[in-house]
């Protein structure tokens, strides 16, 4: 690679740079995970949803309970599974009332996302269900 003499005083700087401070050249980006769900974009390591490149503000537990059925769509997460990962305690059959809270708060913000939904299963706890624009066409 050819570079102009101006070009090449500065490639010769940068070059400098990097040998004087070598912890410098440690840094590196990690790969990050990005799992995609009908629309929406969840950054586990950051903690964000978004939805066209907006972001969905959530709370801690509202991002770790959505998490939690985003990672399990299309199967029955209990209350008891539900708190155990979200409060990392056991249930004693009363936390059902502050999951539900949660769970509205988290089905309000994410109203306008098509084809996503977080089922109730009663008694049991909740399901994510994600349909496809096809499954739509059909109904």
């Amino acid at each position: 690679m050819e570079f102009a003499d101006n070009e090449s005083m500065v490639f010769d700087d940068i070059m400098n740079m990097l040998q004087k401070y070598p912890d410098f050249c440690k840094y590196t980006l990690k790969d990050e995970v990005i799992l995609s769900l009908s629309g929406l974009e969840i950054r586990p390591e950051r903690r964000k949803v978004y939805s066209k490149a907006k972001e969905i503000s959530l709370t801690k537990k509202e991002f770790d309970i959505f998490y939690l059925l985003a990672v399990n769509k299309g199967r029955v997460v209990t209350y008891e599974q539900i708190y155990q990962n979200v409060w990392n305690g056991y249930s004693t059959g009363r936390e059902s009332a502050v999951i539900i809270y949660h769970i509205r708060n988290i089905r309000k913000k994410l109203d306008g996302i098509p084809f996503l939904s977080i089922c109730c299963v009663r008694e049991l706890g909740y399901c994510m269900e994600v349909e496809t624009e096809e499954s739509q066409s059909i109904i």
